[in-house]
């Protein structure tokens, strides 16, 4: 018996008899000889034949590639959809199925696709269509594995083309490269030819983004990932696997101009250093619904942060820029907290920028000082973990918080500081009523203290500071040096036992 997939399963539920009443049933059945059928059995009819209308559904769902997809799927009914897209053969071409609509085919094909796939949480494509999940996470995938030298153009050209209304976002964790193949090899010996010289090895081009860019004229979130994201016995380790061409950068600045939705751009974990992103930064401009950038985990030190100063001193639309693990020293952040100030001046949103995993010092941290005292609010979130900020680093920033009522977030964990620094935050946080959102972990602050942070920023974000009782730091303090007695008598206890056995050796 066909139970179409719109049945919800809690009207199943109806028809599964309790046991008291499965065993009169089972009871009747050995009794009655008329009793043949039972409520909560749907295979009934597996002997009977199939309706002619079934049949004809399932003969087309066979051969569906020699139909015209738009008007057969217009001609079939609401209820003879139901069971066509139950039937309908998930591993047809994409451009084929396009127009089957959103519900139980694409979801069949999702999990037919990706077995074992969870979502996870920080999936930025909110949606509920297994259709758009569906499309936006294949067309991902297969420009990931597209190799440039063995690249259909037609073939993928028509893909994107199919695919371009639904899908809005790319996340390719991989770009693959053609530097082993013999297309390149022979590209390489033919300039060398040309020149009379021996070439060295060009940097590797990946697919070309501006051929991508062009098809798919809904894409509002770019996430690249230059290198692979896994190493095979095929695939031996090379230099050149992590690798782009500058080339890359005028493929994906050209793609980037095209597009007129893109808001949220990503390169990360990559090669891209200042050389590179001087060569992007001029495309950057042309992309003004720009808002959010993030090139973490790259090589762009202090020129590429200067690089990317002199490109947020005019992106009048961007609120987010990450970069976080890029060996950027204080003359970056010179440069950087420079342009906020600007920013603010011209009417720019206030930033959220993340320096987590740099080498700022306490230098880069006077600096981003000097723009929170500044008043003209220029971060919402600050973020500034691991970045070798000590007492003095850590003071400035601290103080010049107390003139500052626009940020709302702040991370200065993993950071030398000390207790004076501890006792600085106490004294801001009590006039302050707009951070939401603190984290001191690892800053050699006392757990008390980091605890009641935590505490003030939880009644900010709620808007319950009335409710609070501000705890003077003389009562805090008290607390504060009892567990530092503590620590140091464990740290001495520690000491002891070493030079006792030292000394039975």
């Amino acid at each position: 018996m066909w139970i179409p997939h719109t049945i919800p399963k809690s009207t199943f539920n109806l028809f599964e008899p309790s046991s008291r009443s499965y065993a009169i049933a089972t009871e009747s059945l050995s009794t009655d000889e008329n009793v043949f059928c039972k409520s909560d059995d749907f295979g009934w009819d597996n002997h009977t034949p199939i309706s002619l209308k079934h049949r004809c559904l399932d003969v087309i769902a066979d051969d569906f590639a020699r139909y015209d997809p738009t008007t057969l799927l217009e001609r079939i009914t609401s209820m003879n959809t139901v069971y066509f897209v139950e039937t309908l053969n998930t591993s047809l071409p994409i451009p084929l199925v396009i127009d089957v609509p959103d519900g139980e085919y694409w979801r069949r094909r999702f999990y037919d696709t990706w077995p074992n796939f969870a979502r996870k949480p920080w999936d930025t494509l909110e949606t509920d269509s297994y259709k758009t999940f569906y499309l936006t996470k294949y067309v991902s995938e297969v420009i990931e594995n597209i190799v440039p030298s063995y690249m259909d153009e037609d073939e993928l050209a028509t893909l994107l083309g199919a695919c371009s209304p639904y899908v809005t976002a790319i996340h390719c964790k991989q770009l693959c490269v053609s530097s082993g193949s013999l297309l390149h090899k022979l590209r390489v010996l033919e300039e060398s030819k040309k020149n009379k010289t021996v070439m060295p090895p060009a940097d590797p081009v990946h697919v070309d983004l501006e051929l991508v860019l062009n098809h798919l004229k809904n894409v509002q979130h770019v996430s690249l990932v230059y290198g692979p994201k896994t190493l095979t016995m095929d695939v031996g380790y090379t230099t050149d696997l992590y690798k782009f061409n500058i080339e890359d950068m005028d493929t994906l600045g050209r793609g980037l101009e095209s597009s007129r939705y893109i808001t949220n751009l990503a390169v990360t974990n990559s090669d891209l250093d200042s050389t590179k992103l001087s060569r992007l930064s001029p495309y950057l401009v042309e992309c003004r619904c720009l808002e959010e950038i993030d090139f973490s985990y790259c090589k762009l030190r202090s020129m590429g942060a200067k690089s990317i100063a002199l490109y947020a001193k005019t992106a009048q639309k961007l609120k987010l820029l990450n970069l976080r693990g890029n060996d950027i020293g204080p003359e970056g952040v010179e440069l950087l907290a420079a342009v906020m100030i600007k920013r603010r001046k011209t009417s720019c949103p206030a930033i959220e920028l993340n320096l987590n995993m740099n080498n700022i010092g306490d230098v880069g941290a006077k600096y981003l000082a000097a723009v929170l005292a500044s008043g003209v609010r220029p971060f919402t979130n600050l973020r500034v973990r691991n970045c070798n900020i000590t007492e003095i680093g850590g003071i400035n920033i601290v103080r010049s918080l107390e003139h500052d009522r626009g940020l709302r977030a702040m991370e200065i964990d993993n950071n030398p500081l000390t207790l004076d620094v501890a006792i600085a935050f106490h004294a801001m946080l009590k006039t302050n009523f707009n951070i939401t959102y603190l984290s001191t972990q690892n800053c050699n602050f006392p757990e008390t203290m980091s605890i009641f942070f935590n505490t003030v920023a939880y009644y900010n974000r709620f808007d319950k500071r009335s409710e609070f009782e501000y705890m003077d730091i003389t009562d805090l303090y008290d607390d504060v040096e009892d567990e530092y007695i503590l620590q140091e008598e464990n740290v001495s206890q520690e000491l002891e036992s070493e030079i006792e056995k030292e000394s039975d050796y």
